[in-house]
């Protein structure tokens, strides 16, 4: 069965609350925290259901402390379970795999589940099922993330699923963020744009129905 807006926000929250709910309101910093990747039964989840996804094959110290970056691993779980094949979604254990697979796709009018878009050109304001990035990296700016866009190597990123959208905000939930399966709340402006100067965000990856 073709995935779907509802099936990527299903699959996102069933992996949100199966961490036990952690959540960050990103424009006032209040946290909760849930299970992280320091508890064993977690560190073995992370390789069992997102490594064999996504690949690698880190040890339970390498995620433990933090030597090895699951988020793109656990993404692409998400997006298996939503119901995507390899085909469609590029999983991998680094976002920029598929970030500039999507961005290419637009760029050549390719037939695909999602297309990049910049994170401040028309039509590029985040919905559910939409994916949202911005770049890592020591001494990352704004100036350098945005750049990123149209990078065609490989470069540190970090992506969340936009679950939710309601007022002047939006909620997206991301994998090794806080250590666990977290839902952010990000605030955005009056025209629909993110609006935060906490993560340097670059790019939207828009949900296209195929």
């Amino acid at each position: 069965m073709p995935a779907t807006i509802q099936s990527i926000v299903d699959s996102a929250e069933k992996e949100w609350k199966y961490w036990g709910k952690p959540t960050w309101v990103v424009p006032t910093g209040e946290t909760y925290k849930g299970h992280v990747d320091n508890e064993t039964d977690f560190a073995k989840y992370v390789i069992d259901s997102y490594c064999a996804v996504g690949g690698g094959s880190p040890s339970l110290l390498d995620i433990q402390d933090d030597r090895y970056y699951w988020s793109a691993v656990g993404l692409s779980a998400i997006m298996k379970q939503a119901g995507f094949t390899k085909t469609e979604f590029p999983f991998a254990q680094s976002h920029s795999v598929f970030v500039r697979h999507f961005i290419a796709a637009r760029q050549t009018g390719k037939l695909s589940p999602f297309y990049g878009y910049r994170i401040d050109e028309q039509g590029s304001q985040p919905d559910i099922g939409d994916i949202v990035v911005y770049g890592r990296g020591k001494n990352m700016t704004h100036e350098k993330a945005r750049s990123l866009f149209d990078r065609t190597s490989r470069y540190d990123s970090h992506a969340d699923i936009v679950v939710a959208k309601h007022g002047s905000e939006i909620e997206v939930i991301g994998a090794n963020v806080l250590d666990s399966v977290t839902r952010k709340t990000l605030a955005i402006d009056n025209n629909g744009y993110i609006k935060d100067d906490h993560h340097p965000w670059f790019a939207v990856l828009k949900f296209h129905t195929i």
